[in-house]
């Protein structure tokens, strides 16, 4: 499938989390993964469909020079840096907000994902324009149980009808910055960016894919793709 160069999308890449179960001192965005550091993968792939001042990687302020150095260090061209804040929600609505004026579409991607492809983010881009939103997501192979915190089943629910959201997520820009308005003003939490989005009475559209994307979360999952 040819990927087209998307003018009009802008690309916010989360890479100001602490990692904390990761298990590392050091952040495991920096670990290398088939030659080069595991945010990198992302970029190399999605930054040259798009205009270079419609991407920025959002960072937690101490480790600025360290991500300009390793971007350096893997050739990449320069991405424009924006710091993160407190929670994931604030740093993406920070990323968001860094975007020029004339960005209709908004893709937003956890660095943590090193291995979606141009592909999925070109069939998000293609939901959202349709759709308003895009979300990467794939079907739930495991049986799921609702519990209560002493885990107590409360219910299964049908699997098939159970989709695990991942990112890239793709918007048009007023119905992204709308859903984050909402839970901002509202001091609602949403783990993902759909969420803000339906939270703000938005309706949300999977891209249902079976290509690689996992989400490096743990040591052993750095072990698990080198």
């Amino acid at each position: 499938m040819a990927v087209h160069p998307m003018t009009d999308v802008g690309l916010v890449v989360v890479a100001a989390g602490s990692g904390t179960r990761f298990g590392r001192q050091r952040n495991k965005l920096f670990c290398e993964i088939r030659g080069r550091p595991l945010f990198c993968h992302c970029l190399a792939t999605f930054a040259p469909l798009l205009r270079p001042e419609s991407v920025v990687l959002v960072v937690s302020a101490d480790s600025n020079a360290e991500f300009s150095k390793a971007i350096r260090d893997a050739c990449l061209p320069e991405i424009r840096l924006v710091h993160g804040g407190a929670t994931r929600q604030q740093s993406v609505w920070n990323g968001i907000q860094a975007l020029p004026a004339g960005i209709g579409i908004v893709a937003v991607h956890d660095a943590a994902r090193p291995f979606a492809t141009a592909e999925l983010l070109a069939a998000c881009v293609e939901s959202a324009r349709e759709h308003g939103s895009g979300i990467a997501a794939r079907p739930v192979t495991d049986t799921i149980k609702i519990a209560d915190p002493d885990g107590t089943v409360l219910s299964t629910p049908d699997r098939g009808t159970l989709r695990a959201a991942e990112t890239p997520q793709v918007f048009r820009r007023e119905v992204v910055e709308d859903g984050y308005r909402f839970v901002v003003r509202n001091g609602l939490t949403a783990t993902d960016d759909a969420q803000a989005c339906e939270l703000a009475g938005h309706t949300t559209f999977l891209v249902v894919h079976e290509s690689s994307n996992p989400k490096i979360t743990y040591a052993h999952d750095v072990e698990n793709c080198s």
